[in-house]
Parts: C-alpha cells; structure tokens; sequence
C-alpha cells in the first residue's frame, strides 16, 4: 500500500536567473505555484491520515508570506544569480521540511506559467 497526500498553495515573486551567455535576464515576476506531495506507506493509528493536512497547510501558508512579493534572488541560495525553477522547488523543498519538523515532502513541485513546471524530489524518484 502507498498513500500521497498533496496540498498547493500560490504566491507571487520576481527572479531572474543567468543567460546562456553568463549574463542574467531581466528580473521578472511570476505567479508560482507549489505544490508539496507526501508519501506514506501507512496511515497514523490514531487519525488514519498520511500527514496532517492542517499542518501541511499552516507550514506552506507561513513560507508563502514569507515569499510574497519578494525578488527570489535576494535570499542566500540564489543570490549567484541561478534563481531557476528547479531550484526554487529545491529550497521550498528545504523551508517547508524545517517547519514540519524536518517531514520532507516527497516531490515538491513549482509551476512558474501554465505549462512549465519543475520537481524536487529530495530523497530521490
């Protein structure tokens, strides 16, 4: 038996991330979309949940106002300019397992424009 749980929540941000060419692109502002999937391969005894859907949401509601109408390539990771989405997954990845006591999404997934996503898997597919 295998059960996942997701839950998404949005926010708005600029990046820009380097060119091909090594020089960096215009900072621009997307409407993100994250979207953090857990894997369990047996429900709590007590609830019969994955993972606590409230808690979930309360950890991914705090890192969107912390996120909010900010420019991504002000924070430390990305500071070298590589603000990608795959990165961006990486460090949400990161963030929200701090505040759920270190409980790592299994896939945590970023879509930056309809159609363009990126995945983290942070223990690996």
């Amino acid at each position: 038996m295998l059960y996942e749980v997701s839950v998404s929540r949005a926010f708005t941000a600029s990046h820009s991330m380097l060119l091909p060419s090594g020089s960096p692109e215009p900072a621009h502002e997307h409407d993100w979309r994250m979207t953090a999937t857990f894997r369990a391969d047996r429900l709590d005894g007590a609830t019969a949940v994955a993972i606590d859907f409230t808690a979930v949401q309360r950890a991914m509601d705090s890192l969107v106002d912390e996120l909010q109408g900010t420019v991504l390539n002000s924070l430390a990771p990305f500071g070298d300019g590589r603000c990608t989405a795959e990165r961006v997954a990486e460090y949400l990845a990161g963030r929200l397992a701090e505040r759920l006591d270190d409980r790592r999404p299994y896939r945590l997934t970023v879509t930056e424009a309809p159609g363009c996503s990126a995945a983290f898997y942070p223990d690996g597919p």
